[in-house]
C-alpha cells in the first residue's frame, strides 16, 4: 500500500476500466462501420430489387441483405488483427494519460520510488519471456488436445491469419503495451494504494482474464496476470512486465510462423519435453530475478533523483 488518498476509491478503479471498455467498443464499431458502409448500399439495393420483382417475406429480404453484406463480413474477419491494433491504440489515449497522472500523483504524495534495476535483471526477464512463450504455448496446445476448445481454435486462426509483420506489431507489441498500461500500470497500482499485494494482483488478473473469450486463454491470462503483477511488485519498474509480456507474445508469434511449434507438436514427447524444459528454465530464471532484485535492494542506495520516468 502507498500513501495516496483518493476521493472515491471505487470510481478510481471502475471509472478507468469502464472508459477502457467503452473506447474499445467505440473504436471497434467505428472501424467495422467504415468497412461495412460501402456494402450497405448494395444490400439495400438487393433487398429493394427483390421486393419489386415479387412478393417476399421479411426472412427472405433479410437473407438477401446478409448475402450482399458477405464481402464486408469477410473483410472484417480478414483484417481482425489490424482492427485489434486500432482498438489497442485507441485505449492508449486514455491509459497513457492516467498512467502519467498517477506517477505524478505519487511524486506529490511522496511515495518512495523504486531503485533502478541493473541490465542483468532485464536480460533475465528476456530469457524468462522466451522460455515462457515456448512452455506456455506447448501447455496450451496440450490442453487443446485434451479438452478441445472451439473458441480458442477460432481465435488462433484469426490472429495468425495476418502477415508476420502485422502480427508482431499488433499482437507482439501494441496489445501487450496497451494491456499492461491498463491492468498493471493503472488497475494493479491503484488497488495497491489501499490493499495488499495478493489482493491487488488477483483482482487485476481477474479483470485481465475476462478480457479474453476462450476458457484456455482465460486460465493462461489469469496466471500470466499474477506473474506480471508479481514482477512489477518485485522490480518496481513498469518496464519489467511490459518487456515480459511483449517477449511472450512475440515469441509465440515467431515460433508459430517459423514452424517451431508445428515441429514440436509433431511429436508428443518432444512437445512435453519442451513444456517441461521451458518451465524449468522459467523457474530457475525467476529465482535469479528474485535474488538480483533482493541484492540490489540491500546493497544500492535509494535513487533520489527528481526527474519523472513514466516507465518506473
Amino acid at each position: 500500500m502507498n500513501q495516496i488518498q483518493r476521493k472515491s476509491p471505487f470510481w478510481s478503479l471502475a471509472g478507468p476500466l469502464l472508459a477502457y471498455l467503452a473506447i474499445q467498443w467505440v473504436v471497434q464499431t467505428a472501424v467495422i462501420l467504415v468497412i461495412s458502409i460501402p456494402y450497405m448500399a448494395d444490400a439495400y439495393a438487393s433487398m429493394m430489387q427483390l421486393g419489386m420483382e415479387r412478393a417476399v417475406d421479411m426472412q427472405e429480404l433479410m437473407e438477401a441483405g446478409l448475402k450482399a453484406m458477405e464481402p464486408a463480413f469477410e473483410l472484417v474477419m480478414r483484417y481482425q488483427v489490424e482492427i485489434m491494433g486500432a482498438v489497442a491504440a485507441g485505449t492508449m489515449i486514455l491509459t497513457v494519460t492516467l498512467f502519467l497522472k498517477d506517477r505524478k500523483l505519487e511524486k506529490v504524495y511522496g511515495v518512495v520510488r523504486p531503485e533502478k534495476k541493473t541490465v542483468s535483471v532485464y536480460i533475465m526477464i528476456a530469457l524468462l519471456g522466451a522460455a515462457g512463450s515456448i512452455a506456455a504455448t506447448c501447455l496450451m496446445a496440450m490442453a487443446q488436445l485434451a479438452f478441445y476448445d472451439s473458441s480458442y481454435q477460432q481465435s488462433a486462426e484469426v490472429m495468425y491469419g495476418a502477415g508476420i509483420p502485422v502480427q508482431i506489431a499488433v499482437l507482439g507489441i501494441l496489445i501487450p503495451v496497451s494491456e499492461e498500461l491498463m491492468f498493471r500500470g493503472i488497475l494493479f497500482k491503484r488497488f495497491r494504494e489501499r490493499q495488499g499485494f495478493w489482493y491487488s494482483a488477483v483482482c487485476s488478473a481477474v479483470f485481465f482474464m475476462f478480457m479474453h473469450t476462450s476458457f484456455t486463454q482465460m486460465v493462461y491470462t489469469f496466471l500470466l496476470g499474477l506473474m506480471l503483477a508479481y514482477l512489477y511488485e518485485q522490480t518496481g519498474s513498469f518496464k519489467a512486465p511490459v518487456l515480459l509480456h511483449i517477449l511472450m507474445n512475440s515469441g509465440s508469434v515467431i515460433c508459430t510462423e517459423t514452424g517451431v511449434f508445428q515441429w514440436l507438436g509433431s511429436d508428443p514427447v518432444r512437445m512435453a519435453g519442451a513444456a517441461i524444459g521451458g518451465a524449468f528454465i522459467c523457474s530457475a530464471v525467476f529465482v535469479g530475478i528474485q535474488k538480483a532484485v533482493g541484492a540490489g535492494q540491500k546493497k544500492r542506495p535509494s535513487d533520489t533523483t527528481d526527474h519523472l520516468d513514466m516507465f518506473r
